[in-house]
């Protein structure tokens, strides 16, 4: 083998830049698929991005080995559509396309090294694994440029000095490709095993372990907690029947010091919920006195009407029952007490 030679890449003579950063812009919006619903990091990089300046920074630049400057041009608005379509967040997944991206990538370091460019997916991927330069992270954060590197067929390392960035990079980068391509490991493997070939490939056994296993914590949770959430009796307008509670909203309560009352004093300083125009939602305290001592049951509340006053502010709070207001001290007393 020749020696190695080092050519311009595209990265350091001109890139689509509009095409890349209306990517970035639209990936932004994307609401399915994205880690970033799974769990948010600061200053988290566009994967569109991490994509495009990856295989940028690794073919070579057109003008580097053809001379005539019109010919080179236009290989360099092939690649450039190449990068385009790369950017695009819809074809992430789009093999068609990351194959084209690869072979130029192969293509590029073939040229470098004086070897033959590989020809078809598999011998692609085989020799980016071989001969493409190892992509370091070091501070990887979300993980954009690893997780893309490992798209384009790049070996890729990552690190961080925080541990929820290594946990995030583990559960991108390491542990998908460690998986990639085995069978189901749950014990209904037999219902399913039959949907897979010998070779299996992608991460569909992962994804079904991953499911039954969700499935399985769901379903101990509820045995478990099902008597503290108890499901709620839907109004008529609603449809009726039963439904399963997704959110709780806590408020404090104190005894009322009022002997004559002794009611559990709810400390809400506002009940309203949302105030956006024609979603106005609020809290609705209903007060029952006839019982001893009273209490006091919650509604929400929806359209345009009087919002109820909050119960606490600086001074103290008032009891909802018999109208008797409290001292901030005879709270915090109440606090300390447990």
């Amino acid at each position: 083998m020749s020696p190695e030679r080092s050519y311009k890449k595209l990265i350091e003579v001109s890139l689509p830049l509009e095409a890349i950063n209306n990517a970035c812009v639209d990936e932004k919006f994307i609401r399915t698929g994205h880690p970033a619903n799974l769990h948010q990091w600061w200053s988290r990089k566009p994967l569109v991005a991490a994509r495009a300046v990856l295989f940028a920074s690794l073919v070579d630049d057109p003008s580097e080995y053809i001379q005539e400057e019109t010919a080179a041009q236009s290989e360099r608005e092939r690649l450039f559509e190449i990068l385009v379509q790369l950017a695009r967040w819809e074809n992430s997944s789009n093999q068609a396309v990351l194959d084209k991206a690869r072979l130029e990538i192969a293509r590029s370091l073939a040229r470098n090294m004086n070897l033959p460019t590989p020809v078809g997916r598999t011998a692609i991927l085989k020799f980016l694994s071989e001969y493409a330069p190892t992509v370091m992270d070091p501070f990887a954060g979300g993980g954009s440029i690893p997780f893309e590197a490992q798209r384009l067929g790049l070996p890729a390392h990552s690190s961080d000095l925080n541990p929820i960035a290594v946990l995030v990079n583990k559960a991108m980068v390491e542990i998908p490709a460690r998986f990639t391509g085995l069978l189901p490991v749950h014990p209904d493997t037999s219902e399913s095993t039959s949907i897979f070939s010998e070779t299996p490939t992608g991460l569909k056994g992962l994804v079904e372990d991953l499911e039954y296993y969700g499935q399985w914590v769901q379903r101990r949770a509820e045995e478990k907690l099902c008597d503290l959430f108890p499901k709620v009796k839907l109004p008529s307008k609603y449809g009726g029947g039963e439904a399963t509670v997704v959110a709780w909203i806590w408020v404090h309560t104190i005894r009322c010091p009022n002997p004559a009352c002794g009611a559990m004093m709810p400390l809400a300083s506002k009940w309203e919920l949302s105030k956006r125009s024609g979603s106005e939602t609020w809290v609705e305290p209903i007060v029952d006195r006839t019982s001893n001592p009273g209490k006091v049951r919650y509604t929400i509340a929806t359209g345009k009407g009087k919002l109820p006053e909050g119960t606490v502010d600086r001074r103290g709070a008032r009891c909802l029952v018999c109208g008797n207001t409290v001292s901030l001290e005879h709270i915090r007393n109440e606090g300390k007490r447990g």
